[in-house]
């Protein structure tokens, strides 16, 4: 008995049915992708914190530091006025981005982790 609405994938994959989301409403999902992860540390001076193609369906990124202020941006260099992730706070993003994350600390040793597929 096949689910409502499922559709066969000829790869041999287990079909899942998309009903909503940015693929335009249904379509037939892939096998799963191996995810990502990374961690680092920015201090006051911008830097790439993920590479420009890294991730290619989403990424999560988290202010791990316990009292610094992580301020991120799609352009070079970022700064203090940038999107703010408060410590312990996290930025999904819920595509991959195509150029480099860049991201700079309120203080030095900021530390982040990053993880998506």
């Amino acid at each position: 008995m096949a689910f409502p609405n499922s559709q066969s994938n000829p790869n041999g994959a287990i079909p899942v049915y998309i009903t909503s989301g940015s693929g335009g409403g249904g379509g037939l999902a892939g096998p799963a992708k191996a995810g990502v992860s990374a961690k680092g540390t920015v201090g006051t001076t911008s830097a790439a914190i993920i590479a420009a193609g890294a991730f290619a369906g989403w990424v999560t990124v988290q202010n791990t530091s316990p009292a610094n202020t992580l301020f991120v941006s799609f352009t070079a260099p970022a700064t203090a006025t940038d999107i703010a992730i408060l410590p312990g706070a996290a930025l999904t993003l819920p595509f991959g981005p195509t150029n480099a994350l860049n991201g700079i600390g309120s203080a030095a040793g900021t530390t982040f982790a990053a993880v998506g597929y």
